[in-house]
């Protein structure tokens, strides 16, 4: 063979392997099994968020918060009624009402709640329905997203997640990591 050639030869097969690259590595979760909610919820770590089992509304409600270096900063809770059973042909009625409600929560009047209209999605073994809207939290506008949905048979599950307005569009993989992963007792 040929000095050209065998350089040629060389060349493409350093350009074939620059294409293979290892996988990245899989991100570290922290992960609770909450006796209160009845579920395992999986929470980020890199870096690590501050959780507590709050019960502020009178109701057990897991708050994950992001570490003050992380931007943007996300708070993410998740609350469900283990005693409760909802029919599958009513959870579009039961969300949209819940995420109406919630959304008072986040500043929105009721005309504004009336004119949020919940779309069908799942994470996970979570089948459901949510809504994103601006909301207000102590004063700071924010992008807020609520979920309601249950795994066929289960009890209903209620998740949220909100973040500085404009910025929700990057906690797509946060939702995925997070919500995708949670689990029945």
């Amino acid at each position: 063979m040929k000095r050209r050639q065998h350089l040629g030869m060389l060349g493409a097969l350093a350009m074939m392997a620059g294409g293979v690259r290892a996988a990245p590595a899989l991100r570290e979760m922290q992960v609770y099994k909450l006796n209160d909610l009845k579920l395992e919820v999986w929470v980020e770590n890199q870096p690590p968020w501050t959780t507590e089992l709050s019960m502020l509304t009178g109701h057990p409600t897991f708050v994950a918060q992001s570490p003050d270096s992380y931007h943007p900063p996300t708070v993410m809770t998740y609350a469900s009624w283990p005693d409760r059973k909802s029919p599958d042909n009513n959870l579009h009625n039961m969300a949209v009402t819940a995420i109406r409600t919630a959304s008072l929560n986040f500043g929105l009047n009721q005309g504004q709640a009336r004119g949020i209209n919940p779309l069908g999605a799942e994470y996970g073994v979570l089948r459901g329905y949510e809504a994103t809207f601006d909301g207000m939290v102590e004063g700071t506008p924010m992008d807020v997203t609520v979920f309601i949905g249950q795994a066929p048979g289960r009890f209903p599950v209620a998740l949220t997640v909100y973040t500085l307005r404009g910025k929700s569009g990057t906690l797509t993989e946060n939702r995925r990591r997070s919500w995708g992963k949670l689990k029945y007792l």
